[in-house]
């Protein structure tokens, strides 16, 4: 038994997000966002949930757009994103309710891609 807990200590559970521009106009941002969700050491499953989504972009913003400066803005304001990581966590936790003993609830917040996710 002890082993047993021990083991389960040892077990991480990892979340990456990432964004992408894939393209925008004068009224519109288009971008793709990214949540994996998977188990460290690699056990049960992985999950990579992807949404494609449209942003409405304000009249005011600059005229002179560009893919780096609209991902720049999107990364210094994650607020935008808050509904698309609402989205993001109820779906997982619906796709990982399936499984009656390991249901995931991850947080509706940006979770940082780091080195080697």
């Amino acid at each position: 038994m002890e082993n047993e807990e021990f083991n389960q200590q040892n077990i991480d559970l990892k979340i990456a997000d990432k964004f992408e521009v894939i393209d925008y106009d004068e009224d519109y941002v288009y971008l793709t966002f990214r949540r994996k969700v998977f188990f460290y050491p690699e056990m049960f499953y992985k999950i990579l949930v992807e949404l494609n989504v449209i942003f409405e972009l304000n009249e005011d913003f600059e005229d002179d757009l560009n893919i780096d400066k609209l991902e720049k803005e999107i990364d210094e304001n994650r607020d935008i994103l808050a509904p698309v990581l609402e989205k993001v966590s109820l779906l997982i936790g619906n796709i990982t309710n399936a499984d009656d003993d390991l249901t995931i609830i991850t947080p509706p917040f940006f979770q940082e891609e780091r080195q080697g996710l």
